[in-house]
Formats: structure tokens, sequence, C-alpha cells
């Protein structure tokens, strides 16, 4: 494991390096705590408090704001990324219909274009699993999406990759 700046840091995982945000101080831990043990803090239902999500500041002993403040701007910077999420599904979904128009009706590109614009970059093998068709099927669904210009094989482990990646958050 390596760190960067800005706090990422790469981890080996089964031969593949994949790149991740580090955890700063406890403030993920806390919030996770408060997520999944609501009535340890004191609290009837669990917030809004996910890793990754709360800012550190909810878990000063002293804020420097108020804490409805705080958890008012953690709640609508999630907001915001969600609705930026959904925005770019629905456009992603919308770009994949409308190239994929004039395939079969038993063409396995569409869920296939779906699983990689929601998961990521999948192998055709993972792909033909998640849709229990034979790898020869995910292969032609695969070269559909190439074809339509809506993904491509990634370099080295020549998992399927959509163009145009969605993901912002």
């Amino acid at each position: 494991m390596s760190r960067h700046k800005g706090g990422s840091e790469e981890v080996l995982i089964e031969g593949r390096v994949f790149q991740r945000f580090a955890a700063r101080g406890s403030a993920w831990a806390a919030s996770l705590a408060a997520a999944m043990r609501p009535h340890l803090f004191a609290l009837g239902a669990a917030p809004l408090a996910l890793a990754g999500l709360a800012p550190r500041a909810l878990f000063r002993a002293d804020p420097e704001r108020p804490l409805p403040s705080l958890l008012s701007s953690a709640i609508g910077a999630a907001a915001g990324d969600v609705g930026a999420d959904l925005a770019a599904v629905t456009a992603m979904v919308a770009r994949g219909e409308e190239r994929l128009a004039g395939l079969y009706a038993s063409s396995q590109a569409p869920a296939m274009w779906q699983l990689i614009g929601g998961l990521g970059p999948l192998t055709r093998a993972e792909l033909a699993r998640a849709l229990g068709v034979t790898r020869r099927t995910a292969s032609q669904a695969a070269m559909a999406l190439e074809k339509a210009d809506l993904a491509t094989l990634r370099p080295g482990d020549h998992a399927l990759a959509p163009k145009g990646a969605h993901r912002g958050s």
C-alpha cells in the first residue's frame, strides 16, 4: 500500500492496483458507528451519517458551527451528489437506448450497458456470469456496445469499460 498527496492511496488486491481515498482521523469510524448503532449515541434512528459522508466537524467535542447547520450542509451536499449521479445515469441510459435501438430484442447489449454503466468496467466473463449467458453471447454484446461507441475494452485486463464515464462522486 502506498500513499499519495491529496489523501489517496494505492491498494494491491489479487494482483491489481486500486486507488481509493484514505481514511483520515476517526470521523469515518464515528460516522459508521452512528449509522450502524444509533441507540449507542442516544439517537432514535440512524442519521444520514455514513463513512465518507459526514464531515469530521460533526464529531468534534466543540464544533465551530451548530450541529443542525453542519448536518444540513452535509445532507445538502449528499443530496446534490445523488441528484448529479441520477441525472448522469438517466443520460447514460437514454444514450444507450438511442444507440442500441436497432438491435434484436434478444440482445444482451442493453443489459450489459446498464451493468457497466452502473458498476463500472467488467470483464466479459464477469458479464456472462452476471447475465446468465455464455461467454460467446457476452462477447457479441460487448462488440455491439463497441460498435455503438458506448464502450471499449480496457488495455491490460480487457474489461469492458463505458465511454464517457458518468460517476463523479
